[in-house]
């Protein structure tokens, strides 16, 4: 679930029998119950019980925090000093046991209770964990010299994942080309990696084609996609996206 883009995707072990989005004009996190209802009846498959129904939020409200200090009690100290946390939000939180830290996030409380109000055995968690997951995937000596950078609407996520730490991690604003460029110049700087070896993975809302890719490519030494992963069944409209597209919504719901 993003802001505005709903995505759908239904699948049984290493199958994907469907796959479903919704762009929509206004925010999803601030429309109305009735709103939302609607949007779910376009996308289909909502009704039935399903065994499992995991919500992913994709939003830049988040921050994380290590294990050993996090407080269960008040979450909500550890998001306020770097995002805005509104009256009408509900702070939640996600371990990742295997990174030894809790993503914590906002979500407004008509959207939360809208997820259980019709996903009434649904889990929910934060896109940035799903993100975590697709670092572990990779080996050692690809995340070295690499950064992931995920493409959401209107920001992008970068993330550098060594020797299962988190060494980087970030969200930051784009409304041009320029702004990609800049700062994954910039974190690669700050992270001392080599300037005419380091490279980047590219996932997300985002087309190879694009001027944004473009632009990367005359000015980081290796900018590359993330590839499906192999043995798993995809339905023959899967042809008409690239790779990298709806990549975390496609495939980290299978990788645990």
């Amino acid at each position: 679930m993003a802001a505005h883009k709903i995505t759908f995707t239904l699948h049984h072990q290493n199958r994907i029998w469907g796959f479903r989005y919704l762009n929509v004009a206004t925010s999803i996190f601030e429309s109305s119950l009735f709103t939302l209802q609607q949007h779910l009846q376009l996308l289909e498959w909502y009704a039935p019980n399903y065994k499992q129904v995991r919500v992913f939020i994709d939003n830049e409200l988040y921050t994380l925090v290590p294990d050993a200090l996090f407080d269960t009690q008040q979450p909500e100290t550890y998001l306020q000093p770097v995002h805005k946390v509104t009256a009408n939000q509900v702070v939640q939180s996600t371990r990742l046991s295997n990174q030894q830290a809790v993503c914590v996030y906002a979500i407004n409380q008509s959207f939360l209770q809208f997820v259980k109000q019709y996903f009434s055995n649904a889990s929910i968690s934060h896109q940035a964990v799903i993100l975590m997951q697709v670092a572990a995937s990779f080996t050692n000596e690809e995340l070295k010299q690499n950064l992931l950078v995920n493409f959401h609407q209107n920001f992008i996520t970068v993330l550098h994942y060594y020797k299962n730490e988190i060494k980087f991690l970030n969200t930051y604003p784009i409304d041009a080309d320029t702004d990609t460029v800049y700062f994954i110049l910039s974190i690669a700087e700050q992270l001392q990696l080599p300037a005419s070896k380091f490279g980047v993975f590219i996932l997300g809302d985002i087309s190879i084609t694009s001027s944004t890719v473009g632009l990367m490519k005359k000015y980081i030494p290796m900018v590359n996609t993330i590839s499906r992963l192999e043995g798993i069944q995809y339905p023959l409209s899967f042809r008409e996206f690239q790779d990298q597209q709806n990549y975390l919504a496609i495939h980290t719901l299978l990788c645990e």
